[in-house]
């Protein structure tokens, strides 16, 4: 007895398997994998990406299931925040679980294996929640992403400044050096000199970087009048802490991710309000589709669900969701999918141009989202409102951002 506990206990702490996996197939249900990241350095942002495949789930599920007939299985597996051991687990889902379909996860590097996983394996992969540029350039005929790319995630974020006054002139940009913050950063560049800003400052720094106030010691020299940041949550919550200890006071301060994620208010309180922040969705968006109704039913939804709002990236990774549904249900598939229906899938994606609550979705030829503009939002007031493309906005702009000292 003390040794099945023990391997029970074993099992619960290596944390490969979130599912009890049994065999693939069920009567009616169509299964799913997933590998993501639920501990390492992104295990709190695969959390939300589970998430929404469990509204998902039981939205559809709770309706009769796909097609009306089907219920929905998820298998789910821990990648540890590791590309490598993401590219293992979704052999692991094809070649011993035998699911239907695969799920993206969490992440622009391990999104890339799982994505290579996926191709080789012939499995279509919709990633809601991964935008680097690199994974559009690969020829991959099974990978697709409801994002855009990541250097045109932000451009909303730094055209915003265009629209305030005083027209900013400098800017900073920094960015943690990995594949989405870097590609930001980039994207941050590109569209600031576009748009005549002086970037006077550009540093890409480790992503387990401990000294934050020595970086933004550099770029606070330069007195510049805007802060740009590649960022995840961790990194734009960790810049506005060392920001305040260093009195660093730009005009203005926007992250490609971070602020949109709830923790981040919650977080910072007060201190958060003024910052932008680059997004795909808001809840205020006229959007509808099926499955949710209108992008605030699923906010809505999410908050009834799980007590607290959701952020784009679970928008994006529930309509990734919505538009595979779509295919197979446009297909008239079953349980127990075989190659060639797996490839009807790859194909059917490549033809959909469909509306949902996330917004539209249409996939070009790299897999990339092409009908989905990006927009800006602010913390005003302690909440998320949109600023940019002025059709959109909610709000005008509030800048400049006052100092710390006055605020």
């Amino acid at each position: 007895m003390k040794k099945k506990m023990k391997i029970g206990v074993l099992a619960l702490v290596l944390g490969l398997s979130i599912a009890v996996v049994g065999p693939a197939q069920a009567a009616e249900e169509l299964t799913f994998g997933c590998a993501l990241p639920l501990t390492g350095l992104f295990g709190k942002a695969g959390e939300l990406v589970r998430d929404a495949y469990t509204i998902w789930q039981e939205t559809v599920n709770a309706k009769g299931g796909i097609s009306g007939k089907y219920k929905i299985k998820i298998i789910y597996y821990d990648d540890q925040s590791n590309p490598q051991m993401s590219a293992k687990l979704i052999d692991k889902l094809v070649t011993k679980d035998k699911v239907d379909l695969l799920l993206g996860g969490f992440g622009s590097s391990q999104v890339m294996a799982a994505s290579a996983a996926a191709e080789r394996h012939k499995y279509p992969l919709i990633s809601g929640a991964a935008s680097s540029n690199k994974l559009f350039v690969r020829g991959f005929k099974y990978y697709f992403s409801t994002l855009g790319k990541a250097t045109e995630e932000v451009r909303g974020c730094v055209d915003v400044f265009t629209t305030v006054s005083p027209r900013p002139k400098t800017v900073a940009i920094v960015g943690a050096n990995i594949p989405f913050c870097a590609l930001a950063s980039e994207g941050y560049k590109k569209y600031s000199e576009k748009n005549g800003f002086e970037v006077v400052h550009f540093e890409l720094f480790p992503v387990r970087l401990q000294d934050y106030n020595t970086m933004l010691e550099k770029a606070k020299a330069k007195n510049p009048d805007l802060l740009l940041v590649g960022s995840h949550l961790g990194v734009s919550l960790r810049v506005m802490k060392a920001m305040k200890e260093i009195d660093f006071n730009p005009k203005g301060v926007a992250f490609s991710y971070g602020p949109t994620v709830p923790a981040f208010v919650k977080g910072l309180k007060k201190d958060a309000d003024y910052v932008f922040a680059a997004s795909e969705w808001t809840p205020n968006l006229p959007y509808k589709g099926p499955i949710f109704g209108t992008a605030a039913d699923f906010n809505i939804a999410c908050k009834k669900r799980f007590g607290r709002y959701p952020d784009f990236v679970e928008a994006a990774t529930a309509g990734g969701a919505v538009i595979l549904q779509t295919a197979v249900e446009e297909l008239g598939l079953k349980p127990g999918l075989t190659k060639a229906d797996r490839e009807k899938v790859m194909k059917k994606l490549h033809e959909l141009d469909m509306m949902t609550f996330y917004g539209q979705i249409h996939f070009g030829a790299d897999g990339a989202n092409v009908a989905h503009p990006p927009v800006a939002v602010q913390v005003q007031d302690g909440k998320l409102v949109n600023v940019f493309p002025s059709k959109a906005a909610e709000a005008k702009p509030r800048y400049p951002m006052p100092p710390w000292k006055s605020r």
